[in-house]
């Protein structure tokens, strides 16, 4: 009888540590980086239809796991914001680290997609910047997270289309589009490089380029009406983007 309640015991032990290995496997940790577009700007409930939210939720469904997700997106925000160094946008980043550790051992996937107000030609933090000073700021960021969340990947989500007379607080119009457009070859660049770091999303600029009257608002600017920033509908199609750009960037890293 002692010998069948032992191997009882046993058994239970042994399901009750596989149960707890699945659960500890069964998690996924993204921290979204990003500007006004990451953060849902323009949108009524951007706190339930921001990019980053719809995104952890199509993550969830692919993967078949719970995905805990901060979104650090700010309107305005550039690289050089996110620089560390700079000491203004990295404190949310660092907060939202730490809450995620807090909460889970596994390693964190940064999806990141800056660009759009970098290539501004006034009146955003760093802009315009070039091809050069945008790479740097992107590795100084890289560069500390690292040290901050080991085991980490980048997924660098190309900046989207905007149309050429965007001109609101900061002026964009075809200059800044030319920037943002050639920005591309420096997340391709830097992908090259980096065995952690993974291109996610490239179609999407094209997809807004095509459909912006649909999946963008139209803004008025300093130069007639605009579009920058996704809808509600649109933030569900950049999601599906970025989601499968980080789902790519997953199974890369696994090889």
């Amino acid at each position: 009888m002692k010998r069948l309640l032992s191997l009882l015991l046993i058994a239970l032990f042994a399901l009750s540590y596989q149960t707890q290995a699945a659960n500890k496997i069964k998690t996924c940790n993204v921290i979204y980086i990003g500007n006004s577009i990451t953060a849902g700007a323009g949108h009524k409930e951007s706190l339930k239809s921001a990019p980053p939210v719809i995104s952890a939720q199509i993550l969830e469904k692919k993967l078949g796991k719970d995905v805990n997700f901060r979104n650090c997106g700010r309107s305005g925000a550039t690289t050089l914001d996110f620089v560390p160094s700079h000491n203004r946008d990295f404190k949310r980043v660092e907060k939202a680290i730490k809450e995620i550790q807090d909460i889970s051992q596994e390693p964190i996937i940064f999806s990141i997609m800056l660009g759009t107000n970098d290539s501004a030609s006034t009146r955003c933090y760093g802009a315009p910047a070039s091809n050069a000073q945008y790479k740097k700021n992107l590795m100084d960021l890289i560069s500390r997270l690292r040290k901050m969340a080991p085991g980490a990947i980048f997924v660098l989500q190309r900046p989207i289309w905007y149309s050429p007379n965007t001109y609101n607080g900061a002026m964009y119009l075809t200059a800044g589009l030319k920037r943002v457009t050639d920005y591309a070859n420096v997340l391709l660049e830097i992908a090259q490089q980096e065995k952690d770091v993974f291109v996610g999303d490239y179609e999407a600029f094209d997809f807004f380029k095509q459909h912006y009257r649909k999946y963008m608002f139209a803004e008025n600017g300093n130069a007639g009406v605009f579009f920058l920033h996704p809808n509600e509908d649109g933030a569900k199609e950049l999601a599906k983007f970025w989601s499968k750009g980080i789902i790519s960037a997953l199974k890369k890293n696994r090889k």
